[in-house]
């Protein structure tokens, strides 16, 4: 599972939670007899506007991005699920045309692994 979504306002999207609140239901995805989820892989695959020096103890968000995720992957436990480091691109209003290529070939070698 992988929840593709920009980051701002350190949350995701609405509709994704409103997703998250009705897809994963108890004795569906945890609970008792929530086994549906039960060793999947999940990760978060991002996109900030600002750069990976703003998302660190010294930078103005004061964390990182993986502290800032901590609810998905407390989320993704929850449904004993197996949670990945997420993919991130950073910046992203600052990329050149190259770079994002670049990152589009990162994401595509990604998505090639998990499928292994």
């Amino acid at each position: 599972m992988i929840w593709h979504h920009p980051r701002y306002w350190y949350s995701c999207p609405p509709l994704l939670k409103q997703w998250i609140d009705m897809v994963l239901e108890f004795n569906w995805a945890y609970g008792p007899n929530g086994k549906a989820l039960t060793s999947k892989i999940c990760l978060n695959a991002i996109t900030t506007g600002g750069s990976k020096e703003l998302y660190c103890t010294q930078g103005i968000n004061s964390y990182t991005i993986t502290e800032f995720l901590r609810p998905f992957e407390q989320t993704a436990n929850l449904c004993l699920m197996n949670y990945r480091k997420p993919f991130t691109v950073m910046g992203t209003y600052k990329l050149s045309d190259a770079e994002l290529e670049v990152y589009g070939s990162k994401y595509s070698d990604l998505i090639d692994e998990l499928q292994l």
